[in-house]
This record gives C-alpha cells, sequence and structure tokens, in this order.
C-alpha cells in the first residue's frame, strides 16, 4: 500500500509498503537491516524491512494478534 499524499513519500524507494509510516523497532541496532550507528545515533536510511510487504503484513498481524514488539522481533530476525 502506498500513500502517495504523504508529506514524506518517498521515505526510502517506489513500491515500498507504507503499512507502517514508522518502525515500531526503532532502534534496533542490528546492522542486518542495513541500519547503522551515526554520531551516536541509530540511522536506518538503508533499511528497507518493515517496508517490505510480507513484513509489514507480519508485523501488523502479530501486533494485533497482541504479540508484545520483542516477539515480533523474534520472528523478523529469522528472516534476515
Amino acid at each position: 500500500m502506498q500513500r502517495l499524499n504523504c508529506e514524506r513519500f518517498p521515505c526510502h524507494r517506489p513500491q515500498q509498503d507504507c503499512s507502517l509510516c514508522f518502525c515500531p523497532f526503532y532502534p534496533c541496532r542490528d546492522e542486518r537491516t542495513g541500519g547503522r550507528e551515526v554520531d551516536g545515533s541509530w540511522c536506518c536510511e538503508n533499511c528497507h524491512i518493515v517496508h517490505q510487504k510480507e513484513v509489514a503484513e507480519m508485523v501488523l498481524d502479530g501486533l494485533l494478534q497482541g504479540q508484545s514488539i520483542a516477539q515480533v522481533w523474534k520472528r523478523l530476525e529469522a528472516l534476515l
């Protein structure tokens, strides 16, 4: 899903899934995502994980089923 009228679109790239307008895992501090430390802060500029359709669906389903962020992150780690 894309919100073409979003003031931040495109925040990463065309054809991304914008179901998650923010990352519920920030700051994950996991460099496998493409993120990295920059001047003491976590930078997600190169991470596209939560904008993949199947990942966004998995995250939203888990949260709607009452799973904690930590539980959903563990499921996501298996995909990294």
